[in-house]
């Protein structure tokens, strides 16, 4: 089935999880998703993952990745350039809601900069060039995501949201909710609103992809980007909640997406609907 008014509109990758999303024009996709996409996190010494649910301000934290280095920027301290060649690799035990695995250390200098930004003892992670977290549930490796390679929205799906929330403040005044709070790596232009709830398999350029399952919303979609700061009232997640909830009560937005064929897909991709 094709459906050539779908449109890949925005493609996005985080190279550390919670940092700040990286917009991109093309990307190369692989079964653990966009290459550079969620490769590094930040850990406590005892192993527990930091995510912007606990630490908003992490969403301000920018990742640039090189071939040869890593760079990290944060308002208020000096960037930081971390070269690949020499992170430790040494195996740390971690988790990720409640995949337990071993990842690899970078630096010391890596550790010490992320602790002075958090204000915490933070150790800085990455997944190497394999991921060792394989997920039984969609017979996939996974990198440092919540559980899936991808997430997709569509665009109309965010303009449902907004249209709702200006009807029940009585204005269209108010400061629409931007699609960067979602934190999708695909969003797609062209579609009802929430169509993408009947999708079940789809193209993009050279990628086909399966979709796994809707993505459970939590307090993460009430931070602002722009500040690294909860938005007041739990908008909008309170929002959400009083008509996108799923048969367990779960506030639902966006689909979960596995790789059944990788490949490269560029913005401006047309979207095909293949079941």
């Amino acid at each position: 089935m094709t459906t050539s008014s779908l449109r890949l509109s925005a493609l996005y990758r985080y190279p550390l999880k919670s940092c700040a999303g990286e917009a991109l024009e093309r990307a190369q996709v692989h079964q653990e998703g966009i290459v550079g996409d969620r490769r590094l996190m930040l850990a406590r010494p005892d192993g527990r993952f930091i995510t912007a649910r606990t630490h908003p301000r992490l969403e301000l934290m920018q990742v640039r990745l090189g071939e040869r280095t890593v760079v990290l920027r944060f308002p208020g301290h000096q960037d930081i350039e971390l070269v690949r060649a020499d992170f430790a690799l040494a195996p740390f035990a971690t988790e990720v809601w409640g995949d337990r695995f071993e990842a690899l250390t970078t630096s010391q200098e890596a550790d010490a900069w992320c602790s002075e930004v958090l204000g915490e003892a933070v150790q800085l992670l990455c997944i190497g060039e394999r991921s060792p977290r394989y997920r039984q549930s969609i017979d996939q490796r996974v990198g440092f995501a919540d559980g899936y390679p991808l997430l997709l929205i569509g665009q109309g799906s965010l303009a449902d949201l907004n249209a709702r929330l200006a009807h029940s403040q009585g204005t269209s005044e108010g400061k629409p909710h931007i699609m960067a709070q979602f934190r999708p790596n695909l969003v797609v232009a062209g579609s009802d609103a929430f169509a993408e709830d009947g999708w079940q398999r789809l193209r993009i350029g050279e990628v086909e992809l399966g979709v796994a399952e809707p993505c459970s919303r939590c307090a993460m979609i009430t931070v602002d980007p722009a500040t690294g700061t909860f938005l007041p009232g739990k908008e909008p997640l309170k929002t959400l909640a009083t008509y996108r909830r799923g048969e367990k009560g779960k506030v639902l937005f966006g689909q979960n997406l596995v790789v059944l064929k990788e490949g490269r897909l560029a913005l401006g991709d047309e979207v095909e609907i293949l079941a």
